[in-house]
């Protein structure tokens, strides 16, 4: 018989996909887009045009991430309290919304401080959004709605030439402010959408009346399962090496262009970024949809950590100026990227339906949780280990992802073990 084709398997994926995550993909370009032009200007603006020191823009980003500690917990209780939709829509659409209103206005840290705290608490819903994504759709679907989201977001880096545009045309603050404007508006759409056709997951109407889940007892229930279950916790332990790194990436860029790294011009650096968006948005699209078995998540899980390490050590040993192997290296980074996301998500979406479908929010906000704690301090160690040579945070780095990828071969070969002995039988 001879396989699907691509074409098909696109169209049998999305209709298999559940109501809440048709809804999702399709207004996840209303925040992904705007934020990703944002993210990359907002740094720019508080520096240029708020006047805020690297110190003190350093200061914002740890008091958010201090939000990330509590906020997810939170968030993890009451959805199972009082509901998934319900919880989502409130603490999302008021926080973005008046975070967005705010920077619009803003003149001085304090603007930028409460901004920063209103952002912070939409971290309730991280795990409530993760939860409306994949519940009601069967996990070999699953796939596709994370590839989905990571190939949006992908899109949104890509078009980031379009708010540099704005900006060299209306001016940095003039121009900063109408991409606050737009995302405003952006979101105004995307929650009058979603608050339309949401519907509460079957599990969360069940929940709101089960005590042994629904409550604080819940997390403890949550723990003890997490505990018992290898995947579950090989996964939460990859996550926080995810974070290590996710929370440092910012120092690639730096690298490429610090004369006692790879010492490229800023012209040229600026082709890295694109590398990798274009390299993820094929895996996105192309490989992560297809897959569908345990052993297959795991094993390009493996393949996206080891060419993950493959990268770091491109950046190690590359002779300075080297622009193609500053590339190749973007290449490799672009496979751990969408792997690190859109797979490992789904495999432990999946998992967590093995184990106790109710558990999912309490264990994505312990997640979310426990990897910004132990993570608090690394933008700060990073920092310290590149001033004294800017290789060291990527043998770190290498260190992360080896260890990420010895974890998961530890987790493959059991089940291959399992499957030849299944075939002599």
């Amino acid at each position: 018989m001879g396989g699907e084709t691509g074409k098909t398997m696109l169209a049998k994926s999305q209709r298999r996909l559940g109501r809440n995550a048709k809804v999702l993909i399709a207004t996840e370009p209303f925040w992904s887009i705007p934020m990703s032009w944002i993210f990359f200007y907002r740094p720019i603006f508080l520096s240029a045009i708020i006047g805020l020191t690297a110190l003190e823009i350093g200061f914002l980003i740890t008091i958010f991430n201090c939000s990330l500690i509590v906020f997810p917990l939170l968030g993890g209780y009451m959805a199972d309290r009082f509901g998934r939709k319900r919880v989502f829509m409130l603490f999302d659409s008021a926080c973005w919304l008046s975070s967005s209103a705010i920077w619009i206005i803003s003149r001085n840290i304090w603007h930028a401080l409460l901004a920063y705290i209103i952002e912070g608490c939409a971290s309730i819903v991280y795990s409530v959004w993760e939860c409306l994504l994949v519940e009601d759709t069967e996990p070999k679907f699953r796939s596709f709605i994370y590839g989905s989201i990571s190939a949006i977001f992908t899109v949104g880096s890509l078009t980031t030439p379009v708010a540099g545009f704005i900006i060299g045309t209306y001016g940095l603050d003039a121009g900063c402010r109408m991409l606050f404007t737009l995302a405003l508006c952006s979101f105004i759409i995307m929650y009058i959408v979603r608050q339309i056709y949401l519907r509460e997951p079957e599990i969360g109407r069940k929940l709101m009346g089960d005590e042994s889940f629904s409550g604080l007892r819940g997390y403890i229930n949550s723990l003890l399962l997490v505990k018992k279950d290898r995947a579950i916790l090989t996964m939460l332990l990859i996550n926080i090496m995810i974070g290590f790194y996710n929370s440092s990436s910012a120092y690639i860029s730096l690298y490429l262009i610090n004369e006692r790294g790879l010492g490229l011009s800023e012209e040229a650096a600026s082709i890295f970024p694109s590398s990798v968006s274009i390299v993820s948005l094929i895996m996105a699209i192309i490989v992560v949809p297809r897959l569908r078995s345990r052993g297959g998540y795991i094993k390009t899980l493996i393949s996206g950590y080891g060419l993950g390490s493959l990268a770091m050590l491109l950046f190690i040993n590359s002779p300075s100026r080297s622009l193609p192997m500053a590339l190749l290296s973007g290449l490799m980074l672009g496979v751990y990227s969408s792997v690190a996301f859109s797979v490992s998500r789904t495999f432990l979406a999946n998992q967590i339906d093995i184990v106790d479908g109710r558990a999912r929010a309490k264990i994505l906000s312990i997640a979310v949780s426990l990897s910004s704690l132990i993570n608090m301090p690394t933008p700060t160690v990073v920092g310290y280990l590149f001033s004294i040579d800017p290789k060291l945070p990527f043998l770190a780095f290498l260190g992360a992802f080896i260890t990420s990828m010895i974890l998961l071969i530890s987790l493959f070969l059991p089940l291959k073990h399992l499957r030849i002995t299944g075939q002599r039988k």
